[in-house]
């Protein structure tokens, strides 16, 4: 008895939830006619700062800003800086910068590396100061893949070294099996024959 009225009590619940809201005798007027017009202004664009070799800090935010869109357009940053025909000091430290990413080869960032160390000698001190930040994580990337690199040739030689053991090892087993075939035999009592007269 209980079940069918919590069943009935549900279903008249639901039908309540199911019929539409009575209509109000005043229409509802849009909430936007209701608020005076207002015109919003739009912000006028600030020209982005260009890049410099100085050490304010909109200078710094620039080349920070910079970095960070790199890191997202590897490949669109190399084609256009090889499309600039001006080859300036912003051209060499953006070359310079783009070259330490990480998918570019081993041998051209530890090369970039040491044109960065010379280079930043050259920068303004806080402009230096934030690529040296790069100089360092490179330098680090560079040791690790250098380790990496080391140990995966140790592990090769090691590999190897092992297979050389191994085939040494089954060519012992296989005269060590030998000599115990030689050494059965030789301990094996020798039949004595007889003639036919029953002499040995």
């Amino acid at each position: 008895m209980k079940t069918g009225l919590i069943i009935l009590l549900s279903f008249a619940l639901a039908g309540c939830q199911l019929t539409p809201a009575p209509e109000s005798a005043t229409p509802t007027q849009p909430i936007a006619e209701m608020l005076p017009e207002q015109t919003i202004a739009p912000e006028p664009e600030q020209p982005s700062p260009a890049m410099s070799i100085n050490d304010d800090a909109t200078t710094l935010q620039v080349w920070v800003n910079y970095r960070a869109d790199m890191l997202q357009q590897v490949d669109d940053e190399r084609e256009r800086l090889n499309q600039q025909p001006e080859q300036d000091a912003i051209w060499q430290l953006k070359r310079t910068i783009l070259q330490l990413h990480p998918d570019t080869p081993y041998l051209t960032r530890l090369r970039v590396q040491m044109q960065l160390s010379d280079q930043l000698a050259t920068l303004p001190t806080s402009l230096a100061a934030l690529f040296s930040w790069d100089l360092a994580f490179n330098q680090k990337l560079l040791e690790a893949e250098s380790a990496v690199s080391a140990l995966t040739r140790l592990n090769s030689q090691q590999h190897d070294n092992i297979e050389r053991l191994q085939r040494t090892n089954k060519e012992l087993q296989k005269k060590i099996d030998a000599l115990t075939q030689i050494e059965a035999q030789l301990n094996q009592p020798a039949t004595v024959q007889e003639d036919n007269n029953g002499k040995f």
